[in-house]
């Protein structure tokens, strides 16, 4: 960040721009690891008989979680 007003603002805010890129850094790392987790999480919940849709959306909003708990519920395929 080089403009010099918007470092100008960011630190009326009590941010310095290294702050701000390491937050957005954070945040684009989480969105990453959030999708690449999804992706197992569907396939299991579909092997498992269990509702894709729901599961993705659930994995999309907590991640990592539901991809632990869809594959440790039971399988419901056989159902």
């Amino acid at each position: 960040m080089n403009d010099q007003s918007l470092s100008t603002l960011l630190a009326s805010f009590g941010l310095s721009p290294e702050m701000v890129e390491s937050g957005l850094s954070a945040m684009v790392w989480i969105t990453v690891i959030t999708v690449v987790a999804t992706i197992p999480t569907a396939i299991l919940a579909r092997q498992r008989g269990r509702s894709v849709a729901l599961w993705v959306v659930f994995a999309l909003s907590i991640p990592v979680i539901p991809l632990l708990l869809v594959w440790l519920l039971p399988d419901r395929s056989g159902e």
